[in-house]
């Protein structure tokens, strides 16, 4: 696994760049539902009422991007606690000093036994991938909610009440709020539109997010051709640094390894009770 310092700082910071145009984009989605991105002890710290996932309720770049001591840990649990979270700091096995682990420990933090993997392409040529009845197009502006829409259905949350519009309209003020550093692609199979990819640029980094396929079109290689897609417009614009995040050893990260990209690192959340 690939632990670069400057490349892990570069992608937190993409990440970040990504999270604050996601649950942030502006006073009508965070009052409609309860989002914040803000920073506690120096760190990016996003927060969501309409769900409790940690990716939307962490602490993001502790002991890489600034230091977390003790004050800071009793900052973070303060600032979970009056927002009605669980407290949430990211932790990076063989990255995170032991000193923040036993700060963390001292704490009541342990380790939820969740978190992501980090990938990493660095890369200036484009993918040559062709799959027949596969197409990939650049979403304009007028396409965004249905491809908001795709985000949903991709990741199987339209039967959600709550979290099916959440999909939607945070995705659609996320490309708002991004504009020109931001970009969305629709793969469509025969036709028919079929899954989901979206694009966030930062200093010499594209990230790619949201990318999902439609139930009854997975297995035919349209996650790889929007991959693919995101690679082109980002060497198209400049950048020669590519990363993303998956669940680990999923099929999203392998599809990603098949196309050049290599683990950067894994990351895991260390919680304590609200």
């Amino acid at each position: 696994m690939n632990r670069d310092p400057e490349l892990v700082r570069l992608e937190l910071d993409n990440q970040i760049a990504g999270g604050r145009a996601f649950v942030a984009a502006g006073p009508e989605i965070s009052a409609r539902y309860g989002t914040a991105f803000d920073t506690v002890a120096g760190l990016a710290t996003p927060t969501c009422a309409a769900w409790d996932y940690p990716l939307f309720n962490r602490v993001i770049g502790a002991g890489v991007l600034r230091p977390l001591d003790e004050r800071g840990i009793d900052a973070v649990v303060r600032h979970f606690t009056a927002k009605g979270r669980a407290p949430c700091v990211e932790v990076y096995p063989g990255i995170t000093s032991p000193e923040l682990l036993s700060a963390l420990g001292r704490a009541g933090f342990t380790d939820s036994g969740h978190g992501f993997e980090s990938h990493v392409l660095e890369t200036d040529r484009a993918i040559d991938l062709a799959l027949p009845g596969i197409a990939v197009r650049n979403v304009a502006p007028a396409e965004r909610t249905h491809f908001g829409e795709l985000v949903r259905d991709g990741f199987d949350m339209s039967g959600d009440g709550v979290l099916g519009p959440f999909f939607v309209d945070l995705t659609v003020a996320s490309l708002t709020h991004l504009g020109g550093d931001g970009a969305a692609f629709i793969a469509s199979a025969d036709g028919e539109d079929a899954g989901s990819g979206q694009l966030v640029l930062t200093t010499r980094v594209a990230g790619c997010y949201s990318g999902s396929v439609l139930e009854k079109f997975r297995g035919r290689g349209i996650q790889k051709a929007l991959i693919a897609a995101r690679v082109g417009e980002g060497l198209a614009r400049g950048r020669r640094v590519f990363i993303s995040q998956t669940d680990p050893d999923s099929a999203s990260g392998h599809n990603l390894h098949d196309l050049g990209f290599r683990p950067l690192y894994r990351a895991t959340w260390f919680t304590r009770p609200a």
